[in-house]
């Protein structure tokens, strides 16, 4: 996986798998916040970002909703973003913002980090090994509750693709059928998976939790009844074998936080706003046209930006993304909006649910609208 760890100073652990729950809580050991997990890293890649795309002129977006006529910039800032995983379609509309020029536009010059085996994206931020990260809202929130001042100015994913999922031949069609059952749960998400089963009035004591890593296998071979994954991921994965696959979405269940969020530092936000307003209007013109153009956005990832990836699971990963970047709220005011009323909602269960906040936040701490505000209305 590609990254920029030289440049940290820092000896940190090495880096888990990504925590399907929340972005990335898996950095945050080093932090205190115990969010360890058993599973293998992916594979190191190569250091180095991806290259900007030829100039498009006064492009507007094809088959999408954003038509900003880019303008020539007085100077060209360099900026680098740290993803939360490997480089492939879940990043897809950054990938065609660089390739299209719309950065470049904007007068940025993008340096597109993958996630690092060693070095999570909260961790890259707050050194300043990179400009911005991308993380789920449950990280940031136990991030800035251990003094780490990052904060989030947008949210890409507004529904997590997080999910419990099972076969259909197991019979099971609901949360209610997990009594009696096994669980295979990452060890960073079992704290999250205790409280949405006690949520919906399922004591730990009625199912088997089976510590298990990202792999689907455990579910084919019968080692479990149901596994917490993504509805972007092992369901997909499931899907292309031929099987017939349940899941529920922990969104569904009660479990609301937001996902692929940039974050900045503090100071970063202060210094820096007319940056961060270019590089997220170009951001949300990317993906406007990436989930207009799903077949030839997915094949420009696979082709140019991923390594080993299979354009079938792709091009069906990004278009079941759709759903969950787009909301009545993005209809409305854009890509990549933010309802208050979500963080709070993730606060409360941060604090009564799961009880991994041991006091609340100050919202204004978490996120802002200032930078959306500024960009204005770009697809949605």
């Amino acid at each position: 996986m590609s990254g920029r760890a030289s440049k940290v100073t820092l000896q940190l652990p090495r880096r888990p798998r990504r925590d399907v729950l929340g972005g990335s809580l898996l950095g945050l050991t080093f932090l205190g916040l115990g969010a360890g997990c058993g599973a293998e890293g992916p594979p190191s890649r190569p250091s180095g970002g991806a290259a900007a795309g030829t100039p498009t002129g006064n492009l507007a977006t094809r088959g999408g909703e954003s038509t900003a006529v880019p303008r020539e910039p007085a100077g060209v800032e360099q900026v680098s973003l740290r993803l939360s995983w490997i480089k492939n379609t879940e990043f897809a509309g950054f990938f065609v913002a660089l390739e299209r020029g719309f950065y470049r536009d904007e007068g940025i010059d993008l340096t597109i980090n993958g996630a690092a085996q060693n070095l999570s994206e909260v961790q890259a931020v707050a050194s300043k090994g990179d400009t911005i990260g991308l993380s789920g809202g449950q990280s940031l929130m136990l991030a800035r509750a251990q003094g780490i001042p990052i904060k989030a100015f947008g949210a890409l994913f507004q529904r997590g693709p997080g999910c419990f999922l099972w076969l259909a031949r197991s019979g099971i069609k609901g949360i209610a059928d997990f009594k009696g059952r096994k669980i295979g749960v990452q060890q960073t998400a079992r704290a999250s998976s205790e409280a949405m089963l006690t949520m919906h009035n399922l004591k730990i004591e009625d199912v088997s939790l089976v510590p298990v890593g990202f792999d689907i296998q455990p579910l084919l071979s019968g080692v479990v009844d149901v596994l917490t994954g993504t509805v972007i991921n092992q369901v997909v994965l499931l899907e292309q074998q031929g099987e017939q696959v349940g899941f529920i979405p922990y969104a569904d269940l009660g479990f609301t936080f937001y996902w692929n969020t940039p974050f900045v530092l503090d100071d970063t936000l202060r210094d820096r706003k007319a940056l961060l307003t270019a590089w997220l209007r170009a951001s949300a013109r990317g993906w406007d046209y990436a989930l207009h153009n799903p077949e030839e956005v997915a094949k420009l990832v696979v082709d140019k930006y991923g390594e080993g990836l299979d354009l079938t699971n792709q091009t069906l990963e990004l278009k079941r993304e759709t759903p969950l970047i787009r909301s009545e709220l993005t209809a409305q005011k854009g890509l990549f909006w933010m309802d208050p009323a979500v963080w709070r909602a993730g606060q409360d269960i941060l604090l009564h649910r799961t009880k991994q906040l041991e006091r609340p936040l100050n919202p204004d701490d978490v996120s802002t609208l200032e930078i959306l505000s500024r960009v204005g209305k770009i697809g949605g």
